[in-house]
């Protein structure tokens, strides 16, 4: 009679469950990146929906030279980069600056309005969990006098970086806003 298992037997028995233990842990790392990539993504849409919305209301709110009163122009006041806009709130009549800009003591990019009267107000700052990719083009304007309007353009792309991959995740956010001069 047999009293014990053999070399062989023990290492087959090892092996398989080694294998089992394996593959267990690469399914759950794979549900664990699904995961936060999903949560990542989620973050990412909600700061750029609410970023594009605050862009969208300054633009409406706003004349682009100076107040006129009821007949005044919009007229694409785009700085040469394309990184920034100047305003003219309809409501207040101060000039407000919104700019895209790389803030070389957090070394990262931002988004911001500027008021007349020098209150900045951070639509976008790096915090531990996203980052704007670059400021290029964040902001476009055109005129088209024949049908008297104005389009003012914004784009960004916001990222996160995301637990398992080294490359973290991206989407671009682009809107556009038309004005009636």
């Amino acid at each position: 009679m047999r009293r014990g298992f053999t070399l062989i037997e023990i290492l087959i028995v090892t092996s398989l469950i080694m294998i089992i233990i394996g593959s267990i842990s690469g399914i759950m790392f794979g549900v664990f990146s699904s995961q936060s990539k999903n949560k990542a993504m989620g973050k990412i849409n909600q700061n750029g929906s609410w970023i594009l919305n605050e862009l969208k209301k300054n633009i409406l709110n706003a004349n682009s030279s100076g107040y006129n009163g009821a007949d005044s122009n919009f007229n694409c006041p785009v700085d040469i980069e394309g990184s920034s806009i100047t305003i003219t709130s309809i409501k207040d009549r101060g000039k407000t600056t919104i700019s895209c800009f790389y803030d070389a003591n957090t070394e990262s990019y931002k988004i911001a309005s500027v008021s007349a009267v020098g209150t900045t107000i951070f639509l976008f700052q790096k915090n531990n969990d996203l980052y704007l990719q670059n400021c290029n083009n964040f902001v476009t304007c055109s005129t088209l006098p024949s049908l008297q309007l104005s389009k003012v353009s914004f784009n960004f792309n916001l990222g996160a970086g995301v637990f398992g991959l080294s490359s973290g995740t991206t989407k671009s956010f682009s809107i556009d806003v038309t004005l009636r001069n």
